[in-house]
């Protein structure tokens, strides 16, 4: 599936305003959004593929920030 910047960035805000919904923790909440809108700048200055970047920076994040990368990208799967 691709995905531009433009709709993944659409997707993120949505993402983040479910996880404030439907989230149980609000902790987790916080450390997803500032994740999460880090890689929303991390797009915007990137002329790669979204989803292959995606990848890299799950690659390359600690271990805390993987499971939200991952959460998100199944999200993304699902809609």
């Amino acid at each position: 599936m691709k995905h531009s910047k433009d709709n993944i960035n659409e997707y993120i805000t949505l993402y983040l305003n479910d996880l404030e919904d439907y989230g149980d923790d609000n902790d987790n909440i916080l450390l997803a959004e500032s994740v999460l809108n880090g890689f929303k700048s991390l797009i915007t200055e990137s002329k790669g593929d979204v989803l292959t970047l995606l990848n890299e920076t799950i690659q390359k994040s600690p271990k805390s920030h993987k499971q939200i990368y991952r959460d998100f990208m199944e999200y993304l799967e699902n809609i």
